[in-house]
Order: C-alpha cells, then structure tokens, then sequence
C-alpha cells in the first residue's frame, strides 16, 4: 500500500460516521457526473446562495423531492420540480448565525497515570469527565515537577479522524510541548475509542459515549474539558491556546470562536470541514466526497440541516474568533474543497480585521502533520513553536523569566 493511498484511507474511514442515506440519494454515493441537464443547472444555481448563507429551504427542498422521483423513474415529475425551484432563488434572507450557549461546566476524575520512559519529566494522566449527560474521555500531559503556585498555559489537542487519539503519532510531540512548559490536554470526543490502538486502562478499553456528531457536539466536548483542566491548581484560569488537525482542528476552531476572548492562540493544520456548505455543495455536483457521512446527514428536515451547515462553519462565525491564528496545508492538494474553505475562512479573517498566518507545505498531503519525521512536519513544528513563543509563551520559572 503506498503513502498516499494509506492517507486517504485513512482520512476516508475516519470521516465516516453515518449509516443511513435519504431516499433518492443513494446514486450519489457512486456517481461523479448529473445526467440531467435541469438537475445540473439547479445545483450550480444554488452554489452561491448556500456559500452565503442564504436561507434556500424552499429550492433545496424540491432538489430532495425531484431527486427521489428521479430515482422513481419519473423523470418529467422531477424535471417539473426543478424548474420550478429555478424560481426560489430570488430575494433569499440570509440564515441566523446560531447563538451558543456558555462553556459547559466539567470536573475530571482521574483514572490512571503513565510515565513515559523517553521522557521522565512528563506524566500521562487518563481522565473521564461529563458532558451533555455524556461519559468522555481523554488525555492530560503535565511536568512531572510543578513548583508550588505554578500556573502552566494550556493547550488543548484536537486530534484528527474521528477514531480515538493517535498516540503511535502524536505521544512525543505533546509531551515535547508538556516539557517546554504547558499543560496539554486532548479529549477523544463523543462515539470515539480513547486510543486508536487498543490499550487498556484499569483493565478495559473506553470508549466515550455518544455519537460522532460531525463537529457539533465535539465542541462541547473540547470547551468542557477545557473548563475542567481550569478547575486544576497547576492551570492558568480562563485562558487557552489550540493545536488539531482535521477533523480536531474543525471542532477545536469552532471551540476557540465560542470561547471568544479566553483564546489565546490557535494553530490548525488542514482543518476539515471549514466551510460545511462547500462540501455540502461538492457532493450534490457529484464532486470528490470529502464528507462521507453527508447522506446521513441529508437524512433530515432540510431546515435542520441548513441549520447545522451554520453552526458548524467557522467561516460564518470567523467574526467570534479573537486570537491570532496559525494555519498550514499541505500543497500536494492544492484546488481541493479544503484549500477553497480555508480561502473563505481567510476572507472573512481580513474582513473582520483577524489577524492570521498561512501557511502552505509544499509536497504535504491532508496528513502530512502525522509524519513527525518528515521534513514537512519539521519545518511546520519549527513554525509552530516560535508562534506559540510569540503569542502564548510556556511557563517559566521566575528565575530563568
């Protein structure tokens, strides 16, 4: 299997978190071109007003309809249909911006403690907390010498996929940050294993409860484990900086929206599902399927899903995101839905007077973070490091301050 394919597989597999499909949808799953020339200028119609944010209940509404009369064979019914929807797009009301409710209260129970050969000075801690009724699980990484009233900065890690934290990749880069000073934290998130290997703690493996929620859920997720690392002695209150890839970095950047000016810094590497109507859009137009669950979530009231397509948009909340930002992509896949989302996400930043960094890794894939060795991932960490220096420096010592 060579690299690139193992990386998509990858990403695929992770990305997959529905079971159900819309009825009229299921060609979609295998088809990359519309065979109807009505349907084809209906969905290119309604492009830009789902990238704005337009409310398009009522055309998106009989593109669902036509579609299931379609696979019917009804053909002139749902040729019918879309052209009547043509006409649906004019004078289109922009959707709310959805309000969020406060930082979820939480408080740890810690379940088992590591130390880490490589690196004596850092211990693992396996925690488990609560919320929305829900039993999570995750990670916390501290000195293992905490001067008395020290306060460490804390960084939350949201990991990429949806199938548990990827220690094999990732366990020497966060106790590297523990060392220089921080606090990390990184939870699984709702219907994830813990690890993405199998490794017991107390004698089981854990799994969190729920449901893989596709960037809603999780963001209560991060922001209640955040509240519960701020109830610890050793953790700077009311503040936090953010490192995730993926599908991490999608919920981890609506987390840091939500928290507003308790951010202090975020950095994100190939964040998935930054503009939800671009791939949203993609896979009506039969385009690359980036979001492999989209037909599950088709698979409800079309209001509701216009809804959910703005809660999970960071693009149309990038107004709430008051931190300086860091961002990198790998270049090998330059023109996808992921590089556009981030040119909208970028527009809106300027927009809004943000201030943000790109940065794009020539030759590095969606993954290109997970290679620690490689010399992409080095170049990125280097970047990295002088960013969280500049903007959420780790704990010093007053001596060496």
């Amino acid at each position: 299997m060579t690299r690139l394919f193992a990386i998509a597989l990858a990403f695929a597999i992770a990305m997959f978190a529905g079971d159900t499909v819309r009825p009229g949808l299921e060609p979609l799953e295998t088809s990359y071109y519309i065979d109807n020339e009505i349907e084809e200028k209906l969905v290119e119609a309604l492009k830009q007003p789902l990238l704005e944010g337009l409310d398009v209940e009522a055309a998106l509404q009989d593109w669902f309809d036509g579609r299931l009369l379609h696979t019917q064979n009804k053909e002139k019914e749902a040729e019918e249909l879309w052209q009547k929807a043509l006409g649906k797009l004019k004078d289109l009301k922009q959707l709310p911006i959805p309000e969020w409710k406060p930082i979820p209260e939480a408080k740890f129970t810690m379940l088992q403690k590591f130390k880490l050969p490589q690196y004596p000075d850092v211990l693992l801690v396996v925690v488990q907390w609560e919320v929305d009724k829900l039993k999570q699980y995750g990670i916390l990484m501290v000195p293992v010498n905490t001067p008395k009233g020290a306060e460490y900065p804390l960084i939350l890690y949201c990991h990429g996929a949806a199938a548990g934290i990827p220690l094999s990749y990732f366990y020497g880069w966060l106790a590297d940050l523990a060392m220089q000073g921080y606090v990390v934290i990184g939870p699984a998130m709702r219907g994830e294993p813990l690890f993405q290997s199998p490794i017991k703690i107390n004698g089981e493996i854990l799994s969190c409860e729920g449901e893989i929620e596709n960037l809603d859920g999780e963001v209560n997720d991060c922001l209640s484990m955040i509240n519960a690392a701020w109830k610890l002695p050793f953790v700077r209150k009311n503040e936090f900086a953010m490192v995730g890839h993926s599908f991490g970095s999608g919920a981890g950047l609506l987390a840091a929206a939500r928290a507003n000016e308790y951010a202090k810094a975020v950095v994100s590497y190939d964040a998935w599902l930054v503009n939800p109507q671009r791939y949203y859009w993609d896979r009506m137009a039969r385009r690359a399927n980036n979001w492999l669950s989209w037909a599950d979530f088709c698979n409800q009231p079309v209001k509701n899903q216009l809804q959910g397509l703005m809660t999970r948009s960071i693009v149309h909340n990038a107004h709430k995101l008051k931190c300086p930002l860091l961002f990198f992509i790998g270049g090998a896949y330059e023109g996808s839905v992921f590089h556009q989302s981030h040119d909208d996400l970028h527009k809106n930043l300027k927009k809004h007077n943000i201030p943000y960094t790109y940065e794009i890794i020539e030759g590095g894939g969606h993954n290109f973070v997970l290679y620690t060795e490689y010399e992409e991932s080095k170049k990125a960490f280097k970047i990295q490091t002088e960013f969280l220096k500049k903007h959420y420096p780790p704990y010093k010592p007053d001596a060496e301050r």
